[in-house]
């Protein structure tokens, strides 16, 4: 039964802080502190868990007033009437004890209740929801706790946000390769979570970095979602290609709709340089439009690089290719001297790489690269 229980504590505090597990339970943690402590045994008779609150580190998550957040644990704790173990720190902030299923079933609807109009009001929410409608997030937005929860019809990926206290904010990320993505793209700090968020930007400041961010967030998203190929799809729909030059038109049309994902993805630089004169920048296919078995695949963001001019020439030649890390290999062909007149620095490497484009560059290695 404390599995259970455990599952559903966790879920209802997604948010509270990293998990660490106890021998008779489980903590939070952000960096300020600890923010709850959750015990399964060695409790007071007849108490199935007993919870340890803290309001100084909870504080600035819920965006309340620690007196706020003391009041009710204390109200809650009144409810059952429970007495807790208090022994060294266990016990060392206001907490409740629970002693059957009905017990934590009303804890956690209070809890929900408690946490449903984070610091800052309605109107700060209303921001919120107004950001994720301008990126694309255009399903209802739901809450969970004290996050409230973005999805779209058009991709799959879900984007939660907190309002900690006023303009500071914690967003979650449903995929970490997404979210690692976007947090780059933003130049903030990421980490990866064991819990219901795959990734979590712990704390950004002010709402116009919180827009900036999901606007990003969902851009990314309609990416990886294979937006590309479903454009190309519509494209194919309206032209003719019974002919070798209505074929190529069709092909020109890919390669149109490719360059521009590409463009987003890499946010208009080299993904090695960092280049960002645009106009000279090429949409270079890792595995050849020719080679490819789909569209998804010739549509594919991962089977992409946005390049620099020389680089993308010598990569579609095989004279470069890159390594499961990002690192740039040289044919062994190239002199020094060569590559010095190429500009080839020992130390370019891809700027960003994730497993999909991994699987692509393995292709290219084998079947390009000159050795």
């Amino acid at each position: 039964m404390s599995s259970e229980y455990e599952t559903q504590l966790r879920e209802a505090f997604a948010g509270l802080g990293g998990y660490s597990k106890l021998a008779n339970g489980f903590r939070l943690q952000v960096p300020t502190g600890q923010t709850c402590a959750v015990y399964f045994s060695s409790n007071a008779p007849g108490n199935a868990v007993e919870i340890g609150l803290s309001p100084k580190a909870l504080a600035p998550i819920l965006g309340r007033p620690e007196s706020d957040i003391r009041d009710w644990v204390t109200s809650q704790a009144a409810v059952t009437g429970r007495e807790r173990v208090v022994s060294g720190a266990r016990g060392s902030y206001p907490g409740l004890a629970l002693g059957s299923r009905r017990e934590l079933d009303a804890f956690l609807m209070a809890w929900r209740e408690f946490v449903s109009k984070p610091g800052g009001g309605s109107l700060a929410a209303t921001r919120v929801e107004k950001a994720a409608e301008d990126a694309g997030f255009d399903l209802t937005p739901a809450r969970e706790g004290q996050w409230m929860i973005f999805r779209s019809s058009a991709f799959p990926l879900v984007l939660g946000v907190v309002l900690r206290s006023v303009e500071t904010y914690r967003v979650g990320f449903s995929d970490a390769g997404w979210g690692h993505k976007v947090a780059y793209d933003c130049s903030v700090d990421v980490r990866d979570e064991d819990g219901p968020w795959a990734a979590i930007v712990e704390s950004l400041a002010g709402y116009d970095a919180l827009y900036a961010l999901v606007l990003r967030a969902g851009r990314v998203a309609h990416l990886l979602a294979g937006e590309g190929a479903g454009q190309f799809a519509g494209e194919v729909q309206r032209l003719p290609s019974t002919t070798e030059a209505e074929r190529l038109v069709v092909q020109r049309v890919g390669q149109d709709i490719f360059r521009q994902s590409l463009i987003d993805y890499w946010q208009g630089r080299c993904a090695v340089t960092a280049l960002d004169v645009v106009p000279l920048l090429r949409a270079s296919h890792i595995k050849p439009w020719a080679r490819c078995e789909t569209d998804a695949e010739r549509l594919d963001v991962f089977n992409g690089l946005l390049l620099a001019p020389h680089l993308d020439a010598l990569f579609d030649g095989g004279w470069i290719s890159f390594d499961d890390d990002g690192g740039m290999l040289v044919c062994i062909d190239l002199s020094g001297e060569q590559r010095a007149l190429l500009g080839l620095a020992a130390t370019w490497r891809l700027r960003e790489l994730t497993t999909a484009h991994r699987r692509y560059l393995a292709w290219h290695r084998s079947n390009l690269f000159l050795t």
